[in-house]
């Protein structure tokens, strides 16, 4: 569960002054999940990015990351985790 009434630590807001954020395994399909999204966002210089998958987005998902300037890595999430940490997907 999200509060967004919760203070944000001024660590974490000195920290996002002059940075963006990377999604990673983020959906963004449900009201307050955007709306949480922007609050963290709102005081950050960007760029953001998203690995999504863009074949499952929700017109409401491409028109909030359309409207937050969020730039989509269109790669399933278990394809970009691998890549991240240095392993070949496709192997079980």
């Amino acid at each position: 569960e999200i509060d967004i009434q919760t203070p944000i630590p001024d660590v974490v807001k000195q920290r996002r002054v002059n940075r963006g954020f990377f999604f990673v395994g983020c959906r963004f399909n449900d009201q307050v999940l955007r709306t949480y999204a922007r609050q963290m966002m709102k005081r950050s210089t960007g760029p953001h990015f998203a690995v999504i998958d863009s074949a499952t987005l929700t017109r409401n998902e491409r028109r909030f990351l359309a409207e937050g300037a969020i730039t989509v890595i269109d790669m399933p999430i278990r394809n970009a985790a691998a890549r991240l940490v240095g392993v070949d997907a496709s192997q079980d």
